[in-house]
Parts: C-alpha cells; sequence; structure tokens
C-alpha cells in the first residue's frame, strides 16, 4: 500500500508539478526507451511537427487556394440587407465581412433555408469563446430570423443562461468538445441548409461540427466555421484533402480572419 502511494504521488508530481507530457499526450510518446527529460522533449516536438509535417505530405498531392471576399459573388440588396439586420442586432459579423459570405452562401441554397448556429454567445468571462460583457448573445439568430421569418431557426451553447427561444428560433445546450451533446432531442433528426460553427474556435471542436455536418447537411446545404485564425489553418488544408465527393472545402480570408466553407452539392 505504501509502496502504491509513493507511485501514486509520483506520477502526480511528474504530471502537475514537473509538467511531464506522457502523462497528459500518450498518443505522442515515442516507442523507444529515452529518459524523462528526453522523452519529454521528443513528445513536445511531435506535437508541435505533426500537422505541418502532415500538410506537407497532403500538399505534395494537392494544395487548396484560399478564395478572397472580393471573388465572391453575391447579390448587393441581399449583402446589404445582412449588413444592415447584423448591425441592427449588434452582432460582430459585418465588422469580418461575413455578410458578403452569408450573401454568397444563400444564392446557393433553399430561400427558406433551415439554420443551425452552433454557438450563441456568452456574457459569462468564465465561458472559453466568450463575447465579453457588452456582447449580444443571439444577435446574428435574431437578424437570420428577420431575414428569413418563415425559416427554422436553431441555436445552440455551452452555456445555458443563453438559451432562450424566441419565435421561430429554438435552442438547446452543446458542448463542442462532446459530441454527443450534437444530437440533441430537439433537432431529432433534421437536416439543415446551413450550420454556422461560431463557437469554441479550436480545430479539434470545429472537426466535431465537421463530423456532424457531414450527417446532417442536406443537399445542397453548407457549413461555415467562423473567425478561423491564420495559425490554424494548416489543419483545413489537409482535412481539404481527405474530402471526397459529395463534400468539398473552400478557404475564405476575410476582413481579419479567415472562414472555412464545407459545401455538400
Amino acid at each position: 500500500m505504501i509502496n502504491n502511494f509513493f507511485k501514486k504521488l509520483k506520477n502526480y508530481l511528474y504530471k502537475n508539478i514537473f509538467n511531464y507530457l506522457k502523462y497528459s499526450f500518450e498518443e505522442f510518446i515515442p516507442n523507444s526507451k529515452s529518459n524523462l527529460k528526453t522523452t519529454n522533449n521528443l513528445i513536445r516536438i511531435n506535437i508541435k511537427n505533426l500537422t505541418k509535417n502532415l500538410l506537407q505530405i497532403s500538399e505534395y498531392f494537392s494544395r487548396i487556394e484560399i478564395s478572397n471576399l472580393d471573388s465572391l459573388s453575391t447579390e448587393q440588396k441581399v449583402e446589404e440587407e445582412l449588413k444592415n439586420l447584423f448591425d441592427k442586432f449588434n452582432s460582430d459579423k459585418s465588422s469580418h465581412g461575413y455578410h458578403k459570405l452569408y450573401a454568397s452562401i444563400f444564392n446557393e441554397i433553399s430561400n427558406s433555408p433551415t439554420i443551425l448556429e452552433i454557438g450563441i454567445g456568452s456574457n459569462d468571462t468564465s465561458t472559453p469563446s466568450n463575447m465579453g460583457k457588452n456582447g449580444t448573445p443571439g444577435a446574428s439568430l435574431r437578424a437570420f430570423s428577420e431575414m428569413y421569418p418563415n425559416s427554422d431557426i436553431y441555436g445552440a451553447d455551452i452555456d445555458i443562461e443563453t438559451l432562450k427561444d424566441f419565435g421561430r428560433v429554438k435552442t438547446f445546450y452543446l458542448d463542442q468538445n462532446n459530441f454527443k451533446t450534437f444530437n440533441n432531442p430537439v433537432i431529432q433528426n433534421k437536416k439543415f441548409d446551413i450550420i454556422i460553427d461560431d463557437g469554441l474556435h479550436m480545430q479539434s471542436a470545429n472537426l466535431n461540427s465537421i463530423f456532424f455536418a457531414i450527417q446532417r447537411l442536406k443537399t445542397p446545404g453548407v457549413l461555415v466555421v467562423e473567425d478561423v485564425s491564420f495559425n490554424a489553418l494548416d489543419t483545413w488544408k489537409i482535412l481539404s484533402n481527405i474530402l471526397e465527393k459529395p463534400y468539398s472545402l473552400q478557404i475564405v480570408k476575410c476582413l481579419d480572419n479567415y472562414a472555412v466553407v464545407l459545401r455538400n452539392f
């Protein structure tokens, strides 16, 4: 019993005090012997280089070109209407140029689209990816509901305080890091014309949204991943070469970040 106690204590110290990565990242442990310090350094190198090395192989076969907002085909009237609605409800989407992006996408899908937006927005500063105290949760849901008054619209968020239904908009709890929560009874087996990921803004969570969208997009249907940073682009470039028809992926350079667009056409 004493030996077991000291073993647990040793593991705790190595993981939490000395930050030895082998206790959190078993997948990246080299399958060879070395001392703890060397193993720790190799794990760090393995984590840091994995995506870069996968991209190098991926782009040897095919390289994705990044699109610009100005190259998108839109109807000026739709673009202006979206901008006015985003601004009216205090959404920040037009500040990123997303009104132009969505004007282009809405040309491709139903005139009365079924919409799901992941990430309603939270004023709770302890919630990851929150809007701050001055943000307006549900702003874009209100904009979309005024733009498409006959559409079924859904919003999902990890902060239960933001889950407030109104009009034709229904909301439900969703934790992007827990894929089981995507399949909520509120949406049952519903298919969507457009899914918007404006949630946690990290690749593993975004990829859960991708996997969900592959199963739940109508044909035609679109998923938009907003607020993608330059440093995260390698993951999306790799994914573009993994997808098979009818799915395709586009990366769009917006005003101050990038958006990823998955199409089921």
